[in-house]
């Protein structure tokens, strides 16, 4: 998990379609006692590229899928593999996928720098920007960042460090955290910096929350499509708590917690807690005792049921938890921001509306899709590949997480999709899901069934 950042909330413990999304190309496995580590020491990051000849190269603005590869190079008994990229073009179907990088030998694959983690909304920006984390002594490692231009193939190794992961982008930096120290990275030179104007704690909405240079505790709300400053407020001590939410207001200028104890033999069940409130300005915070239904768990102690946390449109925050487990009333606490008056009352729970149709994982869901897609939600937004392929006929059996590996565009049209086993193992299947085209690829000689990817899709500039 990144970070520099305190987490709290929904961080603390991530969705399973997030965790999936990191691949088990970002989990080293560890080496068995038979098999002999045989990644090289002090290796080159770059070990070379296989570049298009001009006439090759594709055109400004074609959208392709770059397929992220950890190539297993072991002989039997050791322990060895390389990261590559490769290259699939759909308007280009007669062109085989093809291989065009090899960054080095490690244990896991490239990425995206700007990835599924990445705090703020970038996530898919700047995918010139590639990080590697590879292998450094004896279960140790670093990360080089790379600069790939998708159209010539040429690549330059741009920073090597111990670690390195995106925050987000303020004004074309890509701002990311070393360790603990902060670095800018610029989009278009792709010049490293040390530094940021500021200590980036955590993203809410369209806020950031960061601390000033020379502060060590309490935060700011900091909005980045204006460079300002809107709201300060004091530390508040989470780390003793068995759960903690934060919620910032619409216009950032309060901040609504609800935190939990960590109570000893606690086996689950009603909890109680307080809903706290804090506002620009104002030293005192808001207080209000709260009870809810929770069960325990692991890495988060004390996991709430049905609860939520929501600012409302009449200037109040306000906190609901049902009465009882399968009950049909819920307890509703409030705290009016201007007044900081609390109230309690009961009402009957509102009925779940379905999320908009229009929408899966944030990005557009054709209508053609929507009986598919309730099947395919604990994928993510790869999700809509197989949907589109069960759609299309090309899938007669729904696949499972495991069974495959997807990739779908930021814009949610293209798709490509890889079955581990089946009938259409050992094919790449894309799919436009405006025209309903369908491309498929046999996988290239060179490429094993075991190699972990990651497609991910650019333009070439």
């Amino acid at each position: 998990m990144k970070s520099a950042a305190r987490l709290t909330g929904p961080w603390l413990v991530l969705a399973p379609w997030l965790c999936l999304c990191l691949g088990a190309g970002c989990l080293r496995p560890a080496v068995g006692p038979t098999l002999i580590n045989t990644i090289p020491a002090d290796q080159a990051p770059l070990a070379g590229t296989f570049p298009p000849s001009a006439a090759e190269q594709s055109q400004s603005g074609t959208g392709k899928f770059v397929i992220f590869t950890r190539e297993d190079l072991g002989k039997p008994g050791e322990w060895d593999f390389i990261a590559g990229a490769w290259e699939c073009i759909p308007s280009r179907p007669e062109v085989p996928v093809t291989k065009r990088v090899e960054f080095c030998h490690s244990s896991w694959n490239a990425e995206p720098l700007l990835d599924c983690l990445t705090r703020d909304h970038s996530a898919g920006r700047y995918p010139r920007f590639v990080k590697l984390q590879v292998d450094a002594g004896d279960r140790d490692s670093a990360v080089n960042l790379y600069d790939i231009n998708y159209r010539t193939w040429e690549v330059r190794c741009l920073w090597r460090g111990a670690r390195l992961n995106a925050f987000g982008v303020l004004n074309g930096e890509v701002l990311c955290e070393n360790n603990g120290a902060w670095l800018s990275l610029n989009s278009s030179t792709g010049v490293m910096r040390d530094g940021a104007p500021f200590v980036p704690l955590e993203v809410d909405g369209r806020f950031w929350l960061v601390q000033k240079h020379g502060e060590t505790s309490g935060s700011w709300s900091y909005d980045p499509s204006w460079g300002a400053y809107v709201g300060h407020f004091n530390e508040v001590d989470g780390s003793r708590a068995g759960y903690t939410i934060a919620r910032l207001s619409p216009d950032g200028r309060s901040r609504a917690w609800v935190l939990a104890p960590r109570p000893e033999h606690w086996q689950g069940g009603r909890i109680h807690a307080t809903l706290r409130l804090q506002r620009d300005g104002q030293n005192d915070d808001c207080r209000v005792a709260v009870e809810m239904p929770a069960r325990a768990g692991s890495g988060m102690p004390v996991i709430p049921i049905g609860t939520s946390l929501a600012f409302t449109r009449d200037g109040k925050v306000e906190f609901i938890a049902p009465v009882a487990e399968k009950g049909t009333n819920d307890r509703v606490w409030t705290i009016d921001i201007a007044t900081g008056n609390t109230t309690e009352n009961s009402r009957p729970r509102r009925a779940q509306t379905e999320p908009g149709s229009g929408l899966f994982d944030g990005v557009p869901a054709p209508d053609y899709l929507r009986p598919y897609l309730k099947d395919f939600a604990h994928f993510g937004r790869t999700g809509l590949a197989p949907a589109f392929l069960m759609h299309s006929g090309v899938l007669k059996q729904r696949p499972e997480y495991p069974d495959c590996t997807a990739g779908v565009s930021p814009d949610g049209r293209h798709i490509l999709y890889r079955a581990k086993e089946g009938p259409l193992a050992g094919l790449f299947v894309y799919g436009d899901l405006q025209t309903k085209q369908t491309v498929r690829w046999k996988s290239p000689p060179g490429m094993k069934p075991g190699d972990f990817m990651e497609f991910v899709w650019v333009e070439t500039p």
